[in-house]
């Protein structure tokens, strides 16, 4: 029988927050609310997410999509960030600022870690140690907010706490767990060793669920404020990334390079990856929403930006940008095209990623003219960006000729993807797939609904040709990678020296 009832879609991003309202028959959108998710910038490097005043947002608008919709709401879901979370009392309370999960407050504890510490969570939890994992932002609320002698707190992360105003419960969704460095990612359960490595008192960390058991019910008080006289169920969709696999229907050993101002590589394997190279190359597992899964993750902190660096640096007219792209695409396409003239281009503009992550690394550009096209600068970046996507691809140590499936800003760039398949030397599959975090959300709160068919806009098929000149190229780029590398104090002779962050 079909479920005319409707549900409640959250995503909590880092720039925006949305509030979807779907039809749990056929996926329709009903209605999407949209606002910037509430932040205190207090200093460079130090960013507070305001959730107080996200609930409260929060509150208003589903009251609001509750009156608007035809069929009565019976489902919350959310999605979000990670690692980003408070402390709260028996109470409630919130006791704590919520540090972004790109806050670096608590980078200093990364230097009370030994190597043999190191390499002891990476075994436990699939992460290599960074200032981004939820450990380190609890060590540093519970030294600054003068927390340690308090028995009565719990750690919970952003869409945790919106299920306590919700529904009262304390609970923990397990791919969030997964980015905290506090769970043992092979029994899927929290670790005492890894709290106990990192200085996370055992006892704060709430009971796990995972996205397909129910997380609670709306409270009696909170249905009257929103306009609901029925039972309302909440699921804790989980982190982000994997949500947003999920609406893709992802199957193990499918790979997913999702576009943007950054690019991430996501694998979906039935077991964890704990071998040391995955370590060396500081390869991020993670604990799936659906059948038990893992996730194998990495990411660059340059993607999409570079193009938006290029015009900003060289001053660059959008018509300009626009011109340039289109002649580099063509020329490209050519079988006469060659890269002997293509200046070499490493985009370390924000810090590296693996294999060799570092936030303090730069980028660089060699072989400048006063004649140089703006055509050939953007085939510079295009194909240094390229370089250094297949520098992070070929860690994750994958079958030649796999698929690669790609989502975001990226898929609209024909020139960006066709060099990924000459590089790769594999099919690249570019997805039409517009908000699939909500989507993903959706599906794991309501597993029946009917979704709409995935649409692959584009398949690129390697050129061997071109993929020749490129693997000529990237030996020339690889040897001023190297050089770079050296220049910024990292020992390429022997990369296990420089997996500690001192």
């Amino acid at each position: 029988m079909p479920d005319y009832h409707a549900a409640l879609v959250i995503d909590i991003g880092t720039t925006n927050c949305k509030v979807s309202c779907y039809s749990c028959h056929d996926a329709t959108v009903l209605e999407v609310r949209k606002f910037p998710t509430p932040k205190k910038e207090l200093q460079p490097g130090e960013v507070d997410f305001d959730i107080e005043e996200l609930w409260q947002a929060l509150r208003r608008i589903m009251a609001g999509l509750v009156t608007c919709s035809p069929f009565p709401v019976t489902q919350i879901s959310i999605a979000s960030f990670g690692e980003s979370g408070v402390f709260v009392d028996k109470n409630g309370t919130i006791l704590t600022p919520m540090l972004a999960w790109y806050d670096r407050r608590g980078e200093s504890y990364l230097a009370s870690l030994s190597e043999t510490e190191t390499r002891e969570l990476y075994a436990i939890t699939g992460l290599p140690p960074h200032s981004n994992y939820s450990a380190f932002k609890m060590r540093w609320l519970l030294d600054h907010c003068s927390l340690h002698e308090r028995k009565d707190i719990c750690w919970l992360h952003a869409p945790e706490v919106l299920l306590l105003r919700l529904t009262g419960e304390r609970k923990t969704e397990i791919s969030l767990a997964s980015r905290t460095l506090c769970l043992d990612v092979t029994r899927r359960s929290w670790s005492r060793k890894a709290a106990a490595i990192l200085g996370v008192p055992f006892d704060v960390l709430a009971p796990l669920i995972t996205p397909d058991q129910v997380a609670g019910w709306v409270t009696p008080a909170l249905r009257n404020d929103l306009g609901i006289s029925h039972e309302v169920k909440v699921t804790l969709a989980g982190h982000d990334h994997m949500v947003g696999a999920r609406a893709l229907q992802m199957q193990p050993g499918d790979i997913l390079n999702s576009t943007g101002t950054t690019e991430g590589i996501l694998l979906l394997n039935t077991q964890p990856t704990l071998h040391s190279h995955a370590r060396r190359d500081k390869l991020a597992n993670g604990c799936y929403s659906a059948d038990g899964s893992f996730t194998l993750f990495a990411s660059l902190p340059v993607g999409g930006y570079a193009f938006e660096w290029v015009q900003k640096t060289f001053r660059l007219t959008d018509e300009e940008m626009c011109s340039a792209l289109e002649k580099a695409r063509d020329d490209y396409l050519r079988p006469s095209w060659s890269a002997d003239q293509v200046p070499v281009f490493i985009p370390h503009l924000r810090g590296s990623g693996s294999p060799n992550k570092n936030r303090h690394a730069r980028g660089l550009m060699y072989g400048l003219t006063d004649s140089l096209p703006p055509e050939t600068l953007l085939e510079s970046v295009f194909i240094g960006l390229v370089m250094e996507f297949a520098q992070c691809y070929e860690c994750f140590n994958l079958p030649v000729g796999k698929p690669v499936k790609v989502i975001g800003p990226a898929v609209k760039n024909p020139y960006w993807l066709q060099l990924k398949a000459d590089v790769l030397q594999c099919p690249v599959e570019a997805i039409a797939f517009d908000e699939a975090v909500s989507v993903g959300a959706l599906l794991i709160a309501c597993p029946e609904v009917a979704l709409p068919p995935i649409t692959l806009t584009a398949r690129y098929v390697p050129d061997p040709n071109r993929s020749a000149k490129l693997k000529i190229f990237q030996r020339q780029w690889l040897s001023f990678y190297r050089f770079k590398l050296q220049h910024e104090g990292v020992n390429t002779e022997n990369p296990c020296e420089n997996e500690v962050v001192r």
